[in-house]
């Protein structure tokens, strides 16, 4: 078993009693939950539990959690577009986030999306020099609000030296101390701080969490034991969690996979697949012949086709000894199941019935209102995950989420590292723009035409947006179209008139 295999396995079963000795505080994981984070995280791998209750391995994956998720990441982070600004000064805060967010976000957002909807919400939380996104095997919670934010985590890193096992435990939370004045007679009050401690531990077998050891004897010797800073507002990580409701535990902060209604149509897709693929491997047609042939067969060294099968049975009819035997498929009612199936299955995670069918939608989309009409439930769902990204706050004056609370995280730690003065605290403002799913192209070409021919919009405009011009390529076209209508002076029949 590998070290990461052994670290799913183990850690949360055996680290979470030995995590809450290390640091005296309790964590926040049922049995419930421990149990589907553990069968979540086998779809993704492609090892569904019932390939193991399988026996005569008749039934094989063909991982379509991870097409489904894989299919709603993309459409959730489709053109995505995050510009981050400064609201006053020259930019460099906000030149610092728009580059964190490019590097650590952008470049992989569709797999991190793609990792909440599998396992029910994804931890980000700053490294040192860029953004993790930790699974949720690899973190607990040690405290939670009446809203189920997580406000106190603690995070697990491991690594195998020769032949040791090194983990660390990272605790992040908020606690509330004492401040006495700089002046002996000045008054004292409390202060909310944020704290980090770091501890590390380290194991001669995979299977043992180990003793604790000093960090100065691992890889992470760099890394301060103890970390406190004032005036933070939110925690240094945001729990990126699943717009659903928490149906396995109800008193739990952690969300839920997207495919958590559908684990047994999920298997029942793996039975229905691998047996149309069983039928189609057999269904070759042969030749039964009788056991008395075979045997003069073998007798005499003489090799029989693939297409003679050998039952070991006699034929009694002897005026046959050869039966032909031609299977008869049955693909018709096999596809319908499958697609009966996968319809039940892309409702239960948000799609309009019929998304994913063997045989292609029946319905012919053509317009955008068709679109609308026909794909609501899709595109309510993409919403929600988007909403989980960035959405207008109660107050309607701005925006909150996942992104804007990574912003906050890079601002929060550049300042506490010295890279950024403290005036530039809160100097940003985050717009995300999403790929509009209902927008039809022919449509909106239509559309900028009409505003053309009415000359509200300039025609090289029109042609940079529907011909892929750039804007000199366009304006340069224009002019050379007007420049030939005034030469050849046809001003009735002219195309491209003066702007």
């Amino acid at each position: 078993m590998g070290l990461i295999s052994w670290f799913k396995e183990k850690f949360k079963m055996l680290f979470k009693t030995d995590a809450e000795k290390a640091f005296g505080v309790e964590t926040y994981l049922s049995t419930e939950m421990d149990k589907a984070i553990k069968l979540w995280e086998q779809l993704e791998s492609g090892k569904p539990p019932w390939l193991d209750s399988d026996p005569q391995h008749e039934v094989r994956t063909i991982r379509f959690s991870n097409t489904v998720a894989r299919e709603l990441s993309k459409l959730v982070t489709q053109n995505i577009d995050i510009k981050v600004q400064a609201k006053y000064g020259t930019g460099e805060t906000a030149a610092l986030i728009q580059k964190a967010i490019d590097d650590y976000f952008l470049k992989n957002a569709q797999e991190i999306v793609g990792d909440q909807i599998m396992l029910g919400g994804v931890m980000a939380k700053w490294n040192g020099k860029g953004m993790d996104y930790i699974p949720p095997d690899r973190f607990l919670v040690t405290e939670f609000d009446s809203n189920k934010e997580i406000l106190a985590a603690i995070f697990f890193s491991y690594y195998q030296k020769e032949k040791k096992f090194y983990t660390r435990a990272e605790w992040h939370r908020f606690e509330d101390v004492v401040h006495r004045s700089d002046s002996e007679d000045g008054p004292a009050g409390p202060v909310r701080i944020y704290r980090v401690s770091n501890k590390a531990f380290v194991s001669d077998q995979q299977d043992q969490i180990g003793r604790e050891t000093s960090l100065k004897n691992t890889k992470w010797a760099d890394i301060v034991p103890e970390f406190t800073a004032e005036n933070l507002q939110k925690p240094l990580f945001v729990y990126i969690k699943n717009p659903y409701s928490n149906t396995i535990d109800p008193d739990s902060p952690l969300g839920v996979s997207c495919f958590s209604e559908c684990i047994e149509e999920l298997r029942w897709l793996d039975i229905a697949m691998s047996t149309m693929g069983t039928e189609t491997e057999t269904s070759a047609p042969m030749m039964i012949v009788d056991q008395s042939a075979v045997q003069y067969a073998n007798m005499n060294n003489i090799k029989l086709p693939k297409f003679i099968s050998n039952t070991g049975l006699s034929i009694t009819d002897d005026t046959k000894p050869v039966e032909q035997w031609q299977p008869q498929l049955q693909v018709t009612s096999r596809t319908e199941g499958i697609n009966f199936l996968l319809s039940i299955i892309g409702y239960k995670t948000g799609f309009d019935p019929g998304y994913f069918v063997f045989n292609g939608q029946t319905i012919s989309v053509a317009t955008a209102t068709q679109v609308e009409s026909t794909e609501r439930r899709t595109i309510n769902t993409v919403g929600d995950y988007r909403d989980v990204l960035s959405c207008p706050d109660s107050n309607g004056d701005g925006r909150i989420g996942a992104l804007h609370d990574i912003a906050y995280i890079i601002n929060a730690m550049a300042i506490i590292n010295g890279e950024l003065p403290p005036s530039e605290y809160g100097n940003y403002e985050v717009f995300a723009d999403f790929a509009d799913l209902t927008r039809n192209a022919e449509e909106d070409k239509a559309f900028d035409y009409q505003l053309t021919q009415n000359k509200y919009m300039a025609k090289f405009r029109f042609l940079v947006r529907h011909l892929g011009m750039t804007e000199e390529e366009a304006k340069a076209m224009v002019k050379e179209a007007a420049d030939e209508d005034k030469e050849l002076n046809s001003e009735g029949n002219s195309l491209f008139g003066e702007e």
